[in-house]
C-alpha cells in the first residue's frame, strides 16, 4: 500500500511538471481564431466600381504561391482529432481569420474562395522553371475591410481587413504538417491523396505528390527556423496589423537571397491603410517612403510569397513569378483615368444612424481650425484647387506637384516623427536596416536601396522583354505616370498626414492601430486603453471604431510592447510640441469633429 502511495505521488508530481511543457506544446499546434457569426445581409456602398470590376480586384492573381491549387483545395483543417475534420478553403473556418466571402465566378473565383484569394494558371516558379497552377493572396486580401453593424455586413473596397495573417499562416504551415506527420491521424493523407490525384492514381503520381508535399514542408520548417532563429516574429501584430516593411524585406533579403543573416526583427506593425486616393499621391505608406506605385506593387507582391530568384549565378536576371500585367490592372482600377476617379473614398451608408448636420457644420468649422493644416482640405476642394489650373488668372495649384514628365500627383504633409510624436518604429526600423545583396555582389545596401534594386530589376526585366512594345511612354503609363527619374523610394524620418475621407471605415487609429476609436484620437494620451483587444468587426458609429471587449479568440493590443505605443496625435492643453497638436477639446467639440469626419 505505501509503494503504492509513493508511486501515485511522484507519478503525480511528474505530470504536474510536465504541464507546462504540454501546454506549451500544444499551443505550437493550436490555431487561436474565434468562431464568425456573421450578419444575414452584407451590402456594398458606392465606390465608382460596377461589381464585376469589384471582383476583378478581389481575384486578379498577382503571382503569388500559398499552395499550389489542388493542394490548398484538398486539405483539411488543422483540427486534433485523429478522424479529421472540414476542408481548410471552406468559407465559414476562413471567416475565421477575418477573410471576407466572396461570389463564385467561372472564370475567375471558380470555387467561390473568400476576397483577396486568387487562382493563378500561369504561375511558374523562377527557381525550377515548372509551370503551376496555384492559389495566392492578392492586395484585395488586406485592403477590403468590413464593418457589422445589426443585421448587415457593410463591406468596404479599399478598406483596411481585420484578419489575422500570423494565425493563418501557422494554420495553413500546421494543415500540411499534419497531412503528412499527424500520427494520430486516420486516413488523413489518404483523404488528401485521392482529393488530389482522384480514384485510380499510378504509383508515380503518388510519389510525386508526396515528395513535393515533403519538399514543400521541409523548406517552410527551415525558412521557420531561420526567422525563429532571431526571433523575427515573436512580437504578434494580431487582427487587422502586419509589419509589411520588415515582412517585405525578410522575405527578399533573407529567403530569396538566401542569406539568414538578412533576417530582422519584426518590432513595426501598422494597421493595414486605406488604399482609395492613394495612386495619386506623391509619396505612399505611413512613413511616406514609396512613390512609385510598381515599387509599392511589387513589393507588396512579394511579401505575400510572390517568388523571385536571387541566389546563384544568375540572380541579376531577377527571374520571377510577378503577374506585372494583373498588377497594373489592379493599379488602373484603383487610380481610374484622373486623380479621385478610381476607387472613391466610403460614404457613411444610410443603414447606421442618420448625420446630425448641426453637428456637421459645427464639426467643419472645428476641423479647418486644428486638422486641416496637415490633413488638407476635403476632397472637391483639393479636386477644385486643381481644375482651375490654366485658367486665365490661376496661380500654380497650392496642394499639387506636377512631375517631370507633366502628371500631377497630391503633396501629402510629411511630418517629423518627433513633432507628430507617434511610435517611431516604422520609419526608423526601415531608416537602420541594412542587408548583403550576396550574389548580386553589390555589398551591403539599406533596406531603401535594396528594395528600389529590387523591384525595378523586376520592372526592368519584364519590359526589356518586349521593348517594342514598352517604349518610354507606355513605360511611364505603366509606372501610374511617375517619372523614372524622381525618386522612388526614401527612408526619412517622417510620417504622412493624408486627407480624411472615408475616415470613419479604418478604425483602429493612427498608423500602428494604436487607438481604438475617433473620440479617444482626438483626446490626450492618458484617456487612451494601455491594452484593448482586436477581432471584432463590431461598430460603434458614436465614437467611430469596433467594439474591443475581450472574447474568444481576439488579440490582445498592448501599448507596452514595441512599435504598439498610443503616444502623439494628443489634444491637450500645453505648448504643440512633441506629439501634442493642440488644444483639450471639450466633449461636444469631439463629437462635432466626428461627425464632420464621418460626412467626408
Amino acid at each position: 500500500m505505501k509503494r503504492t502511495l509513493i508511486f501515485l505521488v511522484v507519478a503525480a508530481v511528474i505530470v504536474l511538471a510536465a504541464m507546462p511543457v504540454v501546454k506549451t506544446k500544444l499551443a505550437e499546434i493550436r490555431v487561436n481564431v474565434p468562431d464568425v457569426q456573421r450578419p444575414p445581409e452584407t451590402i456594398t456602398v458606392s465606390q465608382n466600381w460596377t461589381d464585376q470590376q469589384r471582383l476583378q480586384f478581389h481575384h486578379t492573381a498577382q503571382g503569388t504561391r500559398l499552395l499550389p491549387y489542388p493542394w490548398f483545395m484538398a486539405l483539411e483543417q488543422p483540427c486534433l482529432s485523429p478522424f479529421g475534420c472540414g476542408l481548410f478553403h471552406e468559407t465559414s473556418y476562413l471567416a475565421r481569420f477575418g477573410f471576407i466571402p466572396s461570389k463564385k465566378d467561372p472564370a475567375i473565383n471558380p470555387d467561390g474562395l473568400p476576397v483577396g484569394f486568387a487562382v493563378d494558371k500561369d504561375f511558374v516558379d523562377p527557381a525550377t522553371k515548372k509551370p503551376a497552377t496555384v492559389v495566392g493572396l492578392t492586395c484585395a486580401a488586406c485592403h477590403t475591410g468590413e464593418v457589422f453593424y445589426g443585421k448587415y455586413a457593410v463591406q468596404i473596397d479599399g478598406g483596411p481587413a481585420m484578419i489575422e495573417v500570423t494565425e493563418f499562416q501557422k494554420a495553413l504551415g500546421l494543415a500540411l504538417g499534419f497531412t503528412l506527420k499527424f500520427p494520430m491521424s486516420i486516413g488523413r493523407y489518404s483523404r488528401f491523396e485521392q482529393r488530389v490525384l482522384g480514384p485510380n492514381p499510378t504509383a508515380e503520381q503518388k510519389q510525386e505528390l508526396r515528395a513535393g508535399m515533403e519538399a514543400y514542408l521541409k523548406n517552410g520548417l527551415a525558412e521557420k527556423k531561420a526567422a525563429d532563429a532571431v526571433h523575427a516574429y515573436d512580437n504578434k501584430a494580431g487582427f487587422g496589423r502586419t509589419d509589411a516593411l520588415t515582412r517585405i524585406g525578410n522575405q527578399v533579403f533573407a529567403v530569396d537571397t538566401g542569406i539568414e543573416k538578412n533576417f530582422a526583427v519584426s518590432n513595426a506593425a501598422v494597421r493595414f491603410p486605406q488604399i482609395w486616393d492613394a495612386s495619386w499621391f506623391n509619396w505612399v505608406q505611413y512613413n511616406s517612403s514609396i512613390a512609385d506605385p510598381l515599387v509599392r506593387n511589387i513589393g507588396e507582391a512579394l511579401g505575400v510569397r510572390a517568388a523571385v530568384k536571387l541566389n546563384g549565378p544568375d540572380a541579376g536576371k531577377f527571374e520571377n513569378s510577378i503577374n506585372v500585367r494583373g498588377l497594373y490592372a489592379m493599379e488602373e482600377l484603383l487610380a481610374g483615368p484622373a486623380p479621385f476617379q478610381g476607387l472613391t473614398s466610403p460614404k457613411w451608408p444610410s443603414v447606421l444612424p442618420a448625420l446630425d448636420q448641426a453637428k456637421v457644420t459645427q464639426g467643419g468649422a472645428l476641423y479647418r481650425k486644428h486638422c486641416q493644416g496637415c490633413h488638407l482640405p476635403p476632397v472637391p476642394e483639393l479636386l477644385a484647387d486643381l481644375k482651375g489650373y490654366g485658367k486665365p488668372g490661376a496661380s500654380e495649384p497650392t496642394y499639387w506637384w506636377r512631375n517631370g514628365v507633366g502628371n500631377w500627383f497630391l503633396q501629402v504633409t510629411d511630418i517629423r516623427i518627433e513633432d507628430i510624436g507617434t511610435d517611431p518604429h516604422q520609419a526608423v526600423d526601415f531608416r537602420n536596416r541594412t542587408a548583403d545583396t550576396g550574389d548580386l555582389k553589390l555589398g551591403v545596401k539599406s533596406a531603401a536601396e535594396g528594395l528600389n534594386l529590387v523591384t525595378h530589376g523586376i520592372v526592368d526585366a519584364y519590359f526589356d522583354k518586349d521593348k517594342d512594345y514598352f517604349t518610354p511612354e507606355r513605360r511611364t503609363q505603366w509606372a501610374g505616370g511617375r517619372d523614372r527619374k524622381d525618386p522612388a523610394v526614401r527612408d526619412d524620418l517622417i510620417y504622412k498626414a493624408r486627407p480624411l475621407d472615408g475616415i470613419w471605415a479604418v478604425a483602429p487609429y493612427l498608423h500602428n492601430g494604436c487607438v481604438p476609436n475617433l473620440y479617444l484620437l482626438l483626446s490626450p494620451q492618458s484617456d487612451r486603453p494601455k491594452t484593448f483587444w482586436t477581432g471584432s468587426k463590431q461598430y460603434d458609429p458614436g465614437k467611430v471604431g469596433y467594439h474591443t471587449e475581450q472574447f474568444p479568440g481576439a488579440s490582445l493590443f498592448d501599448t507596452a510592447k514595441p512599435g504598439n505605443a498610443n503616444t502623439g496625435h494628443e489634444f491637450k492643453d500645453g505648448p504643440l510640441r512633441n506629439g501634442v497638436i493642440g488644444p483639450l477639446l471639450s466633449h461636444d467639440d469631439r463629437m462635432a469633429i466626428i461627425e464632420y469626419l464621418k460626412s467626408l
